[in-house]
């Protein structure tokens, strides 16, 4: 079981910022940097995670794959 320091780092580590300057992080970004730290995750809890704990982030892009692209409210913040 990960850690919720392993999970928070994981996360922060994945947000980038696309063109428009939004905060993004990806489904598969967020999982890569889990594997980093030896949890293994697959894209499927990884989306259930963010969607639970993170209700600041939102689906940017809504398509049928598991690798989903999820950007931050305005005024969000990372629990």
């Amino acid at each position: 079981m990960a850690s919720e320091a392993d999970i928070h780092a994981a996360l922060t580590g994945a947000i980038t910022k696309d063109s428009r300057g939004r905060q993004i992080v990806t489904t598969a970004g967020l999982q890569k940097r889990l594997d980093d730290a030896n949890h293994f995750w697959t894209l499927a809890e990884c989306n259930r995670w963010l969607r639970y704990y993170q209700n600041f982030f939102f689906e940017l892009v809504t398509e049928e794959s598991e690798n989903k692209t999820w950007a931050l409210r305005n005024m969000g913040y990372v629990r």
